[in-house]
């Protein structure tokens, strides 16, 4: 629509920590929020908000009759009404449809129309756009939801609405920390987990002693590690040192200039290409554990400690390589060129049926996503989550591209942004991640990388061995909860003993995986 401002820029860079507002909600909880991630949000008798460091809550259920009662403090700040303050989930694998401009709480706002696109990425996060998608109405110049309706049969099932509101009001700054008068009880890990926690510190200190044992044995042991054999020659066994590590700003935002609103649009629209292209992936766990912080190296008497020097001290970057071909969203076929202890060397899916192809069987089950790394190299629509910055045309792969910035600052936590800073390649024609290099320390960590790379996959046909059984899988069909687990205090000797057993095997795991002897 010409004129209209740029929806996509609009949402990602909507920002609810420089926001000075005052709101009423259509379930009548009012709503404070001012610069530096303050706020006060109240329903009722029910009051949290956040000081800017510390979010609080106020329980009045332990209070007496005339007293102010009890403050719970827990955690870092997060965002108040987050569906409302920070839209930028819309922008995953979704399809938006201005549908025009209206007036609502006396802002110009957007009239929009959100709904799922295929993807080859699960849907996963937070807060997620239903199959019937969403009605939301956008605030013109902030970004923000004033609006949003859950769709079910084309109709509103559900509606969070801003019924009010005041931009720059005069806020007391006393609103955004505890009643005087509060008592203050500190939320511990362990509190939270109630009857839980003496398992926990069980759990601590024999998974920690587990692990001392396990350090010493890589740390002495004679035999070593050894890179995974691959089909391809391959010997690179460093992780490559061509994207520089970005620079952070005091905020942890990545420095650099703002990507711009053609780049946004790429990584939101263009969605799951078709393509073929051979896999490389890093993981340097020692680079990782040298990086352990000292309050978690002490943790079951220094074990933890121990096993991170061992792995640092003997355990290089491990190098993997597959071959993918991606057919669109539900095809796509991953051929690892090394052998997985217990994994599949295998997987396929044809958008009907998902093939896992072992040593010595097939298991055949209904279509499925493929490994969330994989799926978010082929679907990068979730770096809109992300804080971004730069967007510089490079060459990567014999293909242009363009080299953004990224910090995970708020976004939901993935295996492909496990650390807090990283650097991405997107292909300025498919829109796929070509390369994602993740930094801890400054120090790269864990990179992804695909090459070769060629636009369509033809005609997508799973190939699957002939020659070997074929099993059916194995999976819950009934969309319901597995069933409850009971943990007795009185068992906490006896857990923490068979954590602390699955603990040294799955440590014993990840080391000897790269290890086909």
């Amino acid at each position: 629509m010409t004129g209209e401002p740029d929806l996509i820029a609009l949402l990602y860079r909507a920002d609810w920590t420089r926001l000075s507002l005052s709101a009423e909600v259509n379930d009548g909880s009012t709503l404070l929020v001012a610069p530096g991630k303050r706020y006060r949000m109240q329903t009722g008798e029910h009051v949290k908000g956040c000081d800017g460091d510390r979010p609080w809550e106020l329980c009045h259920r332990t209070a007496a009759e005339g007293t102010a009662g009890e403050v719970h403090m827990y955690g870092g700040p997060e965002p108040p009404l987050r569906p409302l303050l920070c839209p930028a989930w819309l922008l995953a694998s979704s399809r938006l449809e201005v549908r025009g401009r209206v007036s609502v709480c006396g802002r110009d706002a957007l009239h929009v129309m959100a709904t799922p696109r295929p993807s080859i990425r699960s849907s996963r996060g937070l807060i997620r756009l239903p199959d019937g998608g969403a009605e939301v109405i956008v605030d013109a110049e902030l970004g923000i939801l004033l609006s949003l309706a859950w769709l079910a049969d084309g109709q509103a099932a559900d509606v969070t609405a801003l019924v009010s509101l005041e931009l720059d009001p005069v806020i007391d700054p006393a609103q955004f920390s505890p009643p005087p008068g509060s008592l203050i009880a500190e939320e511990s890990f362990d509190e939270f987990l109630g009857p839980l926690g003496p398992i926990v510190g069980a759990v601590k200190t024999a998974a920690g002693l587990a692990a001392g044992g396990l350090g010493a044995w890589i740390r002495y042991s004679p035999l070593g590690y050894r890179q995974p054999t691959t089909d391809t020659g391959d010997t690179e066994t460093a992780i490559p040192r061509d994207d520089p590590a970005p620079e952070r700003a005091p905020d942890g935002r990545p420095a650099g200039p703002p990507v711009s609103g053609a780049v946004l649009r790429l990584l939101q629209e263009r969605g799951t290409g078709e393509f073929a292209a051979t896999l490389h992936q890093w993981y340097d766990y020692g680079a990782m554990l040298s990086q352990l912080p000292a309050g978690a190296r002490r943790t079951g008497f220094g074990g933890l400690g121990l096993l991170a020097d061992a792995i640092s001290e003997r355990q290089p970057a491990a190098h993997l390589v597959s071959t993918l071909r991606i057919g669109g969203p539900g095809q796509y076929q991953i051929d690892h060129a090394y052998d997985l202890r217990r994994g599949p060397k295998t997987i396929a899916c044809d958008g009907q049926h998902r093939w896992q192809v072992y040593a010595d069987r097939v298991v055949v089950g209904p279509a499925g996503p493929p490994p969330s790394d994989i799926a978010d190299l082929a679907d990068a629509s979730w770096l809109l989550g992300c804080w971004l910055s730069g967007g510089a045309p490079v060459m990567a792969a014999g293909r242009p591209a363009y080299l953004i910035n990224v910090a995970r600052g708020g976004a939901d936590w993935a295996i492909s942004l496990m650390f807090p800073t990283a650097v991405a390649v997107v292909d300025a024609e498919l829109g796929i991640l070509l390369r994602l290099t993740s930094y801890l320390g400054g120090k790269p960590v864990q990179r992804c990388e695909l090459r070769d790379v060629t636009a369509g996959a033809g005609d997508f046909q799973a190939t699957i061995p002939p020659d070997l059984p074929t099993v059916g899988e194995t999976r819950r069909t009934d969309g319901g909860p597995p069933p409850p687990v009971s943990f007795p205090v009185k068992a906490a000797s006896v857990v923490a003993q068979r954590v602390a057993q699955e603990a040294a095997k799955a440590a014993r795991h990840l080391l000897r995986r790269f290890d086909p002897r």
